[in-house]
Parts: C-alpha cells; sequence; structure tokens
C-alpha cells in the first residue's frame, strides 16, 4: 500500500513512520507542514525548518507546505498525492485525528494513525527500546523549566515526566503541547542527525532551543 507520512521531525510522527514501514507500508514521501500560525494546534512548530536533514537521514523525499490549520487547506495539499493513505502520529488530540481522518475520508484515502489510544507511558518505553534518541526542543507546561531543553529522552527523564504527569496532570506524550522534540536517530535512518550546539531561548515560562551546526554521522552495519 503506499503511503504518504505527515511529519513534523518529532517523536510522534517518526514512530508513526516506523510503525507503517514495519506494516508493509510504501512510503513515497514525507509531508511537511510548516504552520502559518504562531500557536498551531494542528501541527508541531519547533526546529521544523531542520526536517530536512532527517529526511535525508531517511533518504525518504520530503515536501513541505505552509498552511494553516484549517481541514480546507490540508485537503489541497493531499490531494496532490496519488496514493492509499496517509500515515499520521496522532496518539490522543481528537482535534488533530478528527480533521486528518475528514481530509483522508474526502480523499477516498485511508487516515492510518498507529499510536492512536495507546498507552503513552508504554508508547515511550517502546521508542525508547527501538533505539529511537530524541531531543527535547520546546516545553511549555508547568514544571517543565529551561533545564529541559535540549535533554535526550531516556530513562531518568522519562522517571522526571512522569513524576510531573502525577503531580501537575501533564500529557506525558507532550500532545497538549507541553513539550515537542526533535529525532536525532531511528532504527530506519540511514545515517545519524547530530546536533554539535544549541541556543536556548527561554521567556521566564515556556522556550524552545535554536538548533546549530547540525551534521550526519555514519551508522555501522554489522
Amino acid at each position: 500500500m503506499k503511503a504518504i507520512a505527515l511529519f513534523s521531525g518529532g517523536k510522534d510522527s517518526t514512530y508513526a513512520l516506523y510503525i507503517a514501514m514495519q506494516q508493509g507500508f510504501e512510503i513515497e514521501r514525507l509531508v511537511t507542514i510548516f504552520p502559518r500560525e504562531r500557536d498551531s494546534y494542528m501541527y508541531h512548530i519547533p526546529a521544523i525548518e531542520r526536517t530536512r536533514y532527517q529526511a535525508e537521514a531517511m533518504d525518504i523525499p520530503q515536501d513541505i507546505y505552509k498552511i494553516g490549520d484549517s481541514p480546507r487547506e490540508l485537503k489541497e495539499v493531499l490531494k496532490n498525492y496519488k496514493v492509499d493513505a496517509v500515515v499520521s502520529g496522532a496518539i490522543a488530540s481528537n482535534y488533530q485525528k478528527t480533521r486528518i481522518d475528514g481530509v483522508c475520508t474526502s480523499l477516498n484515502l485511508l487516515s492510518y494513525a498507529p499510536l492512536w489510544g495507546k498507552n503513552q507511558r508504554t508508547l515511550l518505553e517502546d521508542m525508547l527500546l527501538a533505539g529511537f534518541k530524541i531531543m527535547l526542543v520546546s516545553v511549555s507546561a508547568y514544571g517543565l523549566d529551561e533545564s529541559f531543553l535540549g535533554k535526550i529522552l531516556d530513562y531518568k527523564l522519562l522517571t522526571r515526566l512522569l513524576a510531573l504527569e502525577d503531580k501537575y496532570s501533564i500529557n506525558l506524550s507532550g500532545e497538549g503541547g507541553e513539550y515537542e522534540t526533535y529525532v536525532l536517530d531511528a532504527p530506519f535512518f540511514k545515517k545519524r542527525v547530530k546536533v554539535e550546539s544549541f541556543v536556548p531561548v527561554w521567556n521566564g515560562s515556556r522556550g524552545y532551543v535554536k538548533l546549530r551546526n547540525i551534521k550526519f554521522v555514519s551508522k555501522k552495519r554489522n
């Protein structure tokens, strides 16, 4: 089954892509949306301009569009592709999933969201077990301070997030915008993405990182 993948550069869209490939979907292209609105409810924003490095690391062609949150605008994008399915990384956001589903239905496309409704702790643990290397590139929730910016998600950091989930009821996967991520490596990457430096930007209650000096590192094959 031929598909395109809605790809933001974050952990969820990347893991959904990984699962789709394991399920036999033939990924024709990555479709990345650069949201017109500063506070988009549909699309990932931090590090979106750096997704081209990930696309090269995957060796999958990428198209980038700048649109708003309107389903009509997404439909104008997706109608250009002669595929069978659209892969997305929605987990718990009905706002996001219902809009993608509606657009896909109107175009007679399968909307495939393999992470939908899954236990969020299990998903994060599965990503780590699979060998995903994930960087936090923005935080915007009580309890998530500047120290989280640029951190790599590991079991120690996951424990901190679980504690914040218990204390402040944050969404563990960041589905409410609590934090956003950038994937540096995954099992299907042909080469690793290396961020040699970054600049944190903090305004007192939320912040993000500007990624600098991005390079590729070859992956040894057995």
